[in-house]
């Protein structure tokens, strides 16, 4: 690498309104859902241990999963918006590519290793996740957006 050592590459969550929305709603339904539990107690008679039990086990599980979510939008808003602010037009290098099956159902994942350059961005080393796409082939040439503070980037044009 060359430049500052230091620094090293972090790919971006990149998400408009329409996905940070929907990650905060997600969010706030989770959240909501923990009130079931009583509601059903009262509704159908539950023992007070049941529902004490099931309204536990889900405040431990679902609300931290909901302020998951709810950071997971703050981030890609931060990501996002300082891309567009600080952000530098770049070239992305394919030097090499993986593809990887999580084992989640989730389908194939590629890896990619990138050189990332620019006008005004030193060059540097980068891993990339994403959906496969028939342009990601080794010595493939790709647009990114780069913050040099940090090297910060994305492939999507901002």
């Amino acid at each position: 690498m060359t430049g500052d050592e230091t620094l090293s590459a972090k790919q971006a969550s990149i998400g408009g309104p329409w996905s940070r929305g929907m990650l905060r709603s997600c969010a706030v339904l989770l959240w909501l859902s923990s009130a079931i539990p009583l509601a059903m107690a009262f509704a159908e008679g539950m023992p007070w241990w049941a529902t004490v039990l099931v309204e536990v086990l889900l405040l431990v599980t679902i609300v931290p999963l909901g302020f998951v979510l709810w950071f997971d939008a703050a981030e890609h808003r931060e990501h996002t918006a300082r891309l567009r602010r600080a952000g530098r037009p770049a070239v992305a290098e394919i030097t090499d590519v993986e593809h990887v099956d999580p084992g989640d159902d989730t389908g194939t994942v590629v890896v990619l290793r990138l050189r990332i350059s620019g006008d005004d961005v030193p060059p540097f080393a980068a891993t990339y996740r994403g959906r496969p796409d028939p342009e990601y082939r080794v010595g493939g040439l790709l647009y990114a957006t780069v913050d040099p503070a940090d090297n910060l980037f994305t492939l999507r044009r901002l």
